[in-house]
C-alpha cells in the first residue's frame, strides 16, 4: 500500500484523539459557529452536576487546601475537569489526546493513600495537571504540531513533570494543542486545526500555548504548564482573562521540552503555568524550585524561591505605547482604569509615565535572533511530510525578515543583544526609583485568527530576560465603549497600520482585556508579589 498523505495522518491522528472521548461526555447538539462566547455551555449541557461544576470553578490553591483537610477527593476533582474539559474539546478544539482512564486511577491511587495514611504525598497532591504538547510525557505522543512528526514519542517525562508528578500531582488528564513547530501567537496546526478562544470563538487563544490558555480559561484545567520564548505563555493568559508569568531564566528546569530543534539558545525559554490565580502561580514557584531543582539538572541557578517583602510605597511606571505599534483603545482604557485605581491609594502608589527605550530596536534583534538558519529546520520538517506551511508560519519564517545567519553575523547580534540588555538596565536606572513597569501585553486583545504579527511588547522581555507577569484587568472589550479612534495615521514600520487596520470593536466584544507587570532580572518574586497584591485592589474595585 502506498504512504498515506499528510492529509491521512493528520486525518487519523485526529480520530485518534476524538476517541479518547468518553461517548457519554458527547454535545448532543453543538452551538452555531456563529456563536462567540460558549462558557456558559457546561452549565446547560447536562453533562456535569452542580458539584462538578462547583469544583471546576476553584483555584488550584484552594482544590490542593480541600484535597489535603478530607473535604474533597482527588477522584471527583479529575473526574469534574476531565468532563469540562471533553466539552472543551468540542467547542474549542484546544486538545491533542485525553487520559482519562489513567487520570482516574491515579487519582484513585491518591485518594487510598490519603485516606489510609491521613497524609499526602505532596504539595501538589491530587491536582490534575494539563500539558503543553511540547512537554515530555513518557510513553505519549509529543509532535509539536508538525506532520513528520507524528509518533515522536518520548522515553521519559521532562524534568519539570517529574517534579509535578513527586510532588502528588494527578496523572496529567490531557496534553494541550501548540502551533506548527511552537513558533507563533495562535495555536493551529495541520494536523489537530485551529483551536478557538472561549470567550469569542472569533479570535485567537493565543499562542504557542494557546490550548493551555483556552483550556483554563474554559475551566476545564485547573492549571497548565507552558512554556515563553517571545510570550508563549503571557499572550494565551491574557487572551484567556488568566494569569501568568515569564520569570528569569535558569530558575525551573527546561530539560524534557521537546522542540524541532535544539541549540538556539540566544534568546532564553522560560517554563511556567497559566492559571486561574495570582497565588497559584507563586504556589508553583515556590513547590518547584523546593526541590532544588538545580540537582537534577545541570544549568539552573541554585536560588530557592525567596521571601521577600515589599517597598511600603512602590512607583511603577506605565508603558503607554512602545513607539512601534499602537495599543488599541481597550488596552489604553484599562490601563487608564488601573492608574486611578492605584492613584487612589497615593501613600501606596506613585504613578509615572515609562518612556520605551528603543523597544525596535531589541524586537529586531529578537526576530533575527528566533531563526538564525532562516527558518530552514522548519521548512525541512514540512517538506519531509509534504504539510504546508499555515500563513502565519510561512509569515514567520519567510515573509518577515528572517534570513541564514552567518557565525559573523550570529557573533554580531549576540553582541547587539548584550549591548541592548546593557543599555536598558542604564535606562531603567536613571528613571530613578521605579521599581515595575505596567505595559500592554500586546497591541490589543485576542487578535483575530491569523493576524498575530506583532510580538514586540512580550518578545522585548524575553530578549532583556527581565520577569513579567500577566495578570487579568476584569476589563472586556465593550464596542459600544471601545470606538476606534479614525483619525489616527500609522507609523510608517511594517506594523503598525497592519495592527490599526485589524482593530474591530465588535469582532473583538466581549474579549478579555489583560496587562503585564515587568520588574529587572532576577526580581522575580518581587514582580510575583506585586501582581498579587494588584490583583487585590483589581477585585476591591469590581
Amino acid at each position: 500500500m502506498p504512504n498515506p498523505t499528510w492529509q491521512e495522518r493528520c486525518a487519523s491522528k485526529q480520530a485518534e484523539r476524538d476517541a479518547t472521548i468518553p461517548k457519554e461526555w458527547l454535545l448532543q447538539e453543538l452551538p452555531s459557529a456563529e456563536r462567540a462566547n460558549v462558557m456558559d455551555v457546561p452549565y446547560t449541557c447536562g453533562i456535569m452536576s452542580a458539584a462538578e461544576l462547583a469544583i471546576t470553578e476553584l483555584d488550584a490553591t484552594e482544590l490542593l487546601h480541600r484535597m489535603a483537610e478530607g473535604t474533597l477527593k482527588s477522584y471527583d476533582v479529575v473526574l469534574a475537569f476531565c468532563k469540562r474539559a471533553a466539552i472543551a474539546q468540542q467547542l474549542l478544539n484546544c486538545l491533542t489526546m485525553m487520559f482519562v482512564d489513567e487520570a482516574l486511577q491515579r487519582a484513585k491511587e491518591l485518594d487510598d493513600y490519603r485516606e489510609k495514611t491521613g497524609k499526602v504525598v505532596g504539595p501538589y497532591h491530587g491536582l490534575p495537571f494539563s500539558i503543553k504538547d511540547q512537554w515530555a510525557i513518557k510513553g505519549k505522543e509529543s509532535n509539536t504540531g508538525m506532520v513528520a512528526l507524528i509518533g515522536q514519542t518520548p522515553k521519559e517525562d521532562a524534568v519539570v513533570v517529574r517534579l509535578l508528578r513527586e510532588a502528588g500531582a494527578g496523572k496529567q488528564h490531557e496534553k494541550e494543542m501548540v502551533p506548527t513547530a511552537n513558533c507563533s501567537f495562535f495555536s493551529s496546526s495541520s494536523i489537530y486545526g485551529r483551536t478557538l478562544n472561549p470567550f469569542n470563538r472569533r479570535l485567537t487563544s493565543g499562542g504557542s500555548s494557546g490550548g493551555e490558555g483556552a483550556l483554563v480559561g474554559f475551566r476545564g484545567s485547573p492549571i497548565g504548564l507552558a512554556a515563553d520564548i517571545g510570550g508563549s505563555i503571557r499572550a494565551p493568559a491574557a487572551n484567556n482573562g488568566l494569569y501568568g508569568a515569564k520569570i528569569t531564566s535558569g530558575r525551573i528546569p527546561l530539560t524534557g521540552i521537546v522542540s524541532p530543534v535544539t541549540g538556539y539558545d540566544s534568546v532564553p525559554v522560560v517554563v511556567g503555568p497559566v492559571c486561574r490565580s495570582a497565588r497559584d502561580n507563586e504556589y508553583f514557584f515556590q513547590t518547584i524550585l523546593a526541590t532544588e531543582p538545580w540537582n537534577k539538572t545541570h544549568y539552573l541557578v541554585p536560588l530557592p524561591w525567596r521571601s521577600i517583602k515589599l517597598p511600603e510605597k512602590m512607583t511603577i511606571a506605565f508603558l503607554w505605547d512602545d513607539g512601534v505599534v499602537k495599543p488599541h483603545p481597550p488596552v489604553t482604557a484599562a490601563m487608564q482604569n488601573l492608574k486611578a485605581k492605584l492613584q487612589s491609594l497615593p501613600d501606596r502608589y506613585e504613578i509615572v509615565d515609562w518612556q520605551p527605550f528603543q523597544h525596535a530596536d531589541g524586537y529586531d534583534v529578537t526576530r533575527s535572533l528566533y531563526f538564525p538558519d532562516g527558518g530552514k529546520v522548519y521548512a525541512d520538517i514540512l517538506r519531509e511530510s509534504g504539510e504546508p506551511a499555515l500563513p502565519l508560519t510561512q509569515w514567520v519564517t519567510k515573509e518577515s525578515h528572517v534570513k541564514v545567519q552567518s557565525i559573523e553575523e550570529l557573533l554580531q547580534l549576540n553582541s547587539r543583544r548584550e549591548a541592548y540588555r546593557a543599555a536598558y538596565l542604564s535606562h531603567f536606572n536613571a528613571a530613578g526609583s521605579v521599581d515595575f513597569i505596567v505595559a500592554p501585553v500586546g497591541p490589543g486583545v485576542a487578535p483575530a485568527h491569523d493576524t498575530a504579527r506583532y510580538w514586540g511588547y512580550t518578545a522585548v522581555w524575553n530578549i532583556l530576560d527581565w520577569p513579567a507577569y500577566v495578570f487579568p484587568t476584569g476589563e472586556t472589550v465593550s464596542a459600544d465603549i471601545h470606538l476606534k479612534d479614525l483619525s489616527y495615521r500609522p507609523r510608517e514600520n511594517e506594523f503598525d497600520a497592519y495592527n490599526w487596520e485589524n482593530y474591530d470593536p465588535k469582532v473583538s466584544e466581549g474579549a478579555p482585556i489583560s496587562l503585564q507587570l515587568v520588574g529587572r532580572k532576577w526580581d522575580d518574586e518581587r514582580v510575583v508579589k506585586a501582581v498579587a497584591e494588584i490583583a487585590a485592589i483589581i477585585d476591591q474595585h469590581k
